[in-house]
Parts: C-alpha cells; structure tokens; sequence
C-alpha cells in the first residue's frame, strides 16, 4: 500500500504563468483536475524573477491532466507550476511506502 503524507492544503492553480506557484516549495506535487468535462494543460517551469511579471522563467515541461485524474508530479523546491484553468488544483506531498 503506497501512503501520500499531506506537506499542504491543496489550492487552485493559476491559470497564468505570471503567478506560477512553487507550491509550497514541494518536491513533488499531487495535482488534480477537478473538471468533469475538460482536460486541462499544467506548465512546469523555473521560476521567475518576479512574482507579478513572468521575467527569466524558463518552461521545463507541460502536460494534458485529463477529467477528474490526478497525477504526481516531482519538481525542484523554486520550480514553479501553472494550469490553464483553476479547475485544476495542487497540493505538496511526500511518498511513503
């Protein structure tokens, strides 16, 4: 049996880049689409030099979370993440077992 131990309150994601979350600074992120209709894109990326203006970010990776999946992500601690709609949600984890 695998064990997620909770590190924060899951939060909606922003559906910008300018206002990427760290999510805790969290090494690995559980993230949900909380839609039951529509896939949605969450960006990883570096993060940016400034919390209001996306300066010197630099995209790492996306991927499509389908209707209703939640996935693991691992990230380093200042990369940041994004969705395309705030119907996808994140919250920091560790894995135990």
């Amino acid at each position: 049996m695998s064990i997620l131990k909770l590190k924060s309150v899951e939060a909606a994601l922003v559906a910008n880049d300018t206002h990427a979350s760290t999510v805790s600074d969290a090494t690995l992120v559980r993230v949900f689409n909380s839609n039951s209709s529509s896939s949605f894109v969450v960006t990883l990326q570096t993060a940016s030099a400034n919390s209001t203006v996306n300066t010197g970010a630099v995209v790492k990776g996306s991927l499509s979370v389908s209707p209703f999946e939640n996935i693991l992500m691992r990230k380093d601690p200042s990369d940041e993440i994004w969705a395309a709609s705030t119907d996808v949600k994140a919250a920091a984890v560790s894995y135990e077992g």
